[in-house]
């Protein structure tokens, strides 16, 4: 039995001789079996010491950089041998290198830098549409774009021969429908129960409220097609002494696009009359512009002809050849307004209606005062179709034809002129919405017809024809304008009966009336000065309080939100364009605003001592301490 000992003895320490060598220069592993554990536990056994790497040489080149060529020859027996290779290949088979390098042999191509999110917890998802996804996308964008397309339609005041497509294949359309048709597509396309509701609501407001129309032609196309077709045989008897050259059928057409009719006319003068209405009657069936364009060369240097010729019957027939329809006419007749939508005429030659504007305008400056009249009625009655304004080419020729018409009155007819015209056109409608399209085709290109379509606004306004017998400044005042404002009842807003296509018109017919307001000249008085400006603000309170009580209801009460847009920029003319200075502008100080400024040098003192209370006091110069 062993001898008892103290406790120390379990503790003691064992020695271990550990030598640190290089690991290439590491003998291979004996095989002998390694020492058994000692029998007492090692509780405080020192921890074994970690290897130290070998330090390779800053000078050794490696080989198989990026900056070489050569092939990198793998050196594995370098790298310890921490992973045992399976006995199986459980890997796919790589292709070989030349070199027989391994699968830790760099490639010679240069390493390509890999992209790593810049945090772990950056989530970057990519969205990923299906079929049905993009199929509903593009039934989205489809449905838009045809909205828009239909929208802009109604809105651009196109030629009537614009929707000639769009009105055979589809049933007429509103304004407001199309408006909803977009608004209810754009939040699902297929939700036709919203769709009807917002339908059925605009129809509960204002979908039956549509501009009136004009049509200067016969909707139904019943046009005389005899009167269109008959075309009068060249007169050859008349084709005499200087115009016997026009005789030959062969060459005619030839001498008249060479010019040489119109230069045989300027020398003689002498065109003789059969001649002269073969021309007229041909230019507007002729096709060739070259052809069309020489015979109204021809038409416009033989005044004398055309002040014999061309009288009221004349002029009615070249607008009856091109199928304008009898009321449209008619010396006094009361139209039929019309709202249909689309094109209201048939397939029509409006290249013939252009050469008949050119016809009036090339022989305007011959035509005697009765024709003059006739011509510019007519007009104004096309004025109020929408034609005129839809297509830019014929509303130039017309606005052309107006001002040459309007040039040619002599002055000392002019009174009767305005007269005669504005009665023919007073009792041919009383709808205000079509006497302002009457009104607005008159362009402003010469004070005589920027007067005419003032008088025609006087007239409308103030229901009374004879005051297109007068100059303007002789029968207008802003007195009788305040009057007027008082005693009409169109003027009234009312939120269930009011027209407010109608009250549109009207307010834009009482803008172009008042005009300028005939300011006074600068000789005038202070005292009359200041009573016209009090005048024009009195006129500019009436329509604030027209405007004022027109209650915008959104979208569907296109018409409401046009008045009083209208209004509103009537009043802003009326205080800044109207009135010979701005109006004061309201005191800060809740003072009442007045013409001469009386109480402005009063503010300015009591600016001046509200600023000097709070300025801080003057600091004076601290003395210096007493030593």
């Amino acid at each position: 039995m062993a001898k008892n000992g103290t406790i120390t003895s379990f503790f003691k320490s064992v020695v271990v001789d550990q030598k640190v060598e290089p690991e290439n220069s590491r003998p291979p592993a004996s095989p002998t079996p390694p020492r058994s554990p000692s029998p007492l536990p090692q509780l405080f056994s020192s921890s074994p010491p970690v290897p130290v790497p070998a330090v390779r040489d800053r000078g050794t080149v490696i080989k198989g950089s990026d900056d070489e060529d050569d092939d990198f020859d793998s050196d594995d027996d370098e790298f310890p041998d921490l992973f045992t290779k399976p006995s199986v290949s459980i890997l796919p088979s790589l292709p070989s290198r030349k070199d027989g390098a391994g699968l830790y042999a760099t490639p010679k191509a240069k390493r390509r830098a890999l992209a790593f999110h810049s945090s772990p917890l950056t989530i970057n998802t990519k969205h990923k549409f299906d079929i049905k996804a993009l199929l509903k996308h593009a039934e989205v964008d489809s449905a838009i774009e045809e909205n828009e397309q239909r929208t802009a339609a109604l809105l651009d005041p196109a030629s009537p021969t614009a929707h000639r497509d769009a009105a055979s294949t589809a049933e007429p359309t509103s304004l407001h429908d199309a408006m909803l048709d977009v608004l209810s597509d754009l939040e699902d396309i297929q939700n036709e129960g919203n769709r009807g509701r917002l339908l059925q609501a605009v129809k509960r407001t204002e979908a039956t409220a549509r501009r009136k129309e004009w049509y200067f032609f016969d909707p139904q196309g019943q046009v005389n097609s005899s009167a269109i077709e008959v075309r009068q045989g060249f007169p050859k008897a008349a084709a005499t002494g200087a115009w016997a050259f026009l005789g030959p059928e062969k060459s005619r057409a030839e001498f008249f696009e060479d010019g040489l009719a119109y230069h045989v006319q300027c020398k003689t003068y002498d065109l003789p009359d059969e001649i002269f209405l073969w021309v007229l009657n041909e230019t507007p069936h002729a096709k060739p512009r070259k052809l069309q364009d020489e015979y109204l060369r021809l038409l416009g240097v033989c005044p004398d002809q055309a002040g014999r010729l061309m009288d009221e019957g004349v002029i009615v027939q070249l607008f009856r050849d091109l199928g304008a329809s009898e009321r449209a006419l008619a010396a006094r007749s009361q139209p039929s307004g019309s709202s249909g939508q689309g094109a209201p005429y048939p397939e029509h030659e409006w290249i013939r209606l252009q050469a008949v504007l050119r016809i009036l305008t090339e022989t305007a400056h011959g035509l005697k005062v009765q024709p003059l009249t006739r011509a510019m009625a007519i007009l104004l009655r096309l004025g109020m179709d929408n034609i005129v304004r839809g297509n830019q080419s014929i509303a130039t020729t017309y606005q052309d034809a107006l001002c040459q018409i309007a040039l040619a009155v002599p002055w000392k007819a002019w009174n009767s002129f305005c007269g005669d015209v504005t009665d023919s056109l007073y009792s041919h409608t009383p709808e205000a919405s079509l006497r302002w399209n009457a009104v607005s085709s008159i362009p402003l290109l010469h004070p005589q017809l920027v007067e005419l379509r003032r008088r025609l606004a006087l007239v409308f306004v103030f229901d009374d024809p004879q005051r297109a017998y007068s100059r303007p400044e002789d029968t207008f005042s802003l007195r009788s304008v305040i009057n007027r404002l008082d005693q009409a009842h169109e003027f009234v807003p009312d939120r269930n009966n009011t027209d407010y296509f109608e009250l549109l018109a009207l307010s834009e017919m009482l803008s172009v009336a008042i005009g300028d307001g005939a300011q006074p000249d600068s000789s005038a008085s202070p005292d009359v000065v200041k009573q016209y400006n009090a005048d024009v603000d009195e006129v500019a309170h009436r329509i604030k309080l027209i405007w004022s009580n027109i209650h915008e209801q959104g979208a569907a009460y296109m018409s409401r939100l046009e008045a009083r847009v209208q209004l509103r920029d009537f009043e802003r003319k009326l205080l800044h364009v109207v009135r010979t200075r701005p109006p004061p502008k309201e005191d800060i100080f809740g003072l009442e605003p007045t013409e001469d400024d009386i109480e402005r040098p009063r503010q300015q003192q009591f600016m001046t001592k509200f600023l000097a209370k709070n300025q801080p006091a003057p600091k004076t110069p601290e003395r210096g301490r007493e030593g």
